[in-house]
């Protein structure tokens, strides 16, 4: 396999003899690494990159932070409704808080790394209920993508994650604008760091 990176830095895949193109997309937080990928039907033809983003966080407060530091760090890249769904209430346990706000992070992020943008795009500019699943960019349904929350328990942590890909304005997405909760299944896989490096040293003796 080759790779190259877009100007803002995005990798993808430059094999040319691939029997379909393949997008893909990583990210890691402490101990865990996931990656995301489509072939073929399920990408919408915009290579080389394609729009496809994942994003993962450990539900876990950094060291020596309590959480409205935490919050507070990184407030002006939320927008005002998003604030008020952190502030600490008397009914809002603080995991419960911290879930919320990983959440709105990660699909922000998932986002912004499906359009190969990262840091370089105004994280206000997008906005999750996380209350109602519902999402908005530039206060507008974003037609033609899906988003996808989902958990992944590793060991006695806790993980959240999002997954966003574009998959065309000319497609019916019912759903444009919300995000689904998938629970685990045939859709995603887990392994532990030696039964990977087991399965690609097998695969790649084929």
């Amino acid at each position: 396999m080759a790779f190259a990176a877009t100007p803002s830095r995005k990798p993808y895949i430059t094999t040319t003899d691939l029997r379909e193109p393949i997008g893909y997309n990583i990210t890691h937080d402490n101990g865990a690494i996931a990656m995301v990928y489509a072939s073929s039907s399920e990408l919408y033809p915009d290579p080389p990159a394609y729009r496809l983003g994942i994003d993962i966080m450990l539900l876990r407060l950094p060291k020596r932070v309590t959480y409205a530091e935490f919050v507070e760090s990184v407030g002006d890249q939320l927008t005002a409704y998003e604030r008020t769904l952190l502030q600490p209430q008397e009914s809002l346990e603080e995991t419960e808080a911290l879930r919320r706000f990983y959440l709105i992070w990660t699909l922000k992020e998932a986002y912004t790394k499906a359009l190969g943008l990262g840091l370089g795009f105004d994280f206000r500019r997008i906005e999750y209920d996380v209350l109602r699943d519902a999402v908005r960019i530039d206060n507008v349904v974003p037609n033609g993508w899906q988003f996808v929350r989902f958990d992944l328990q590793r060991e006695q942590e806790t993980y959240v994650g999002v997954v966003a890909q574009f998959v065309g304005e000319d497609k019916t997405v019912s759903s444009a604008g919300v995000v689904e909760h998938r629970q685990l299944g045939d859709w995603i896989e887990v392994y532990d760091p030696a039964t990977f490096m087991k399965k690609a040293i097998d695969t790649l003796k084929v």
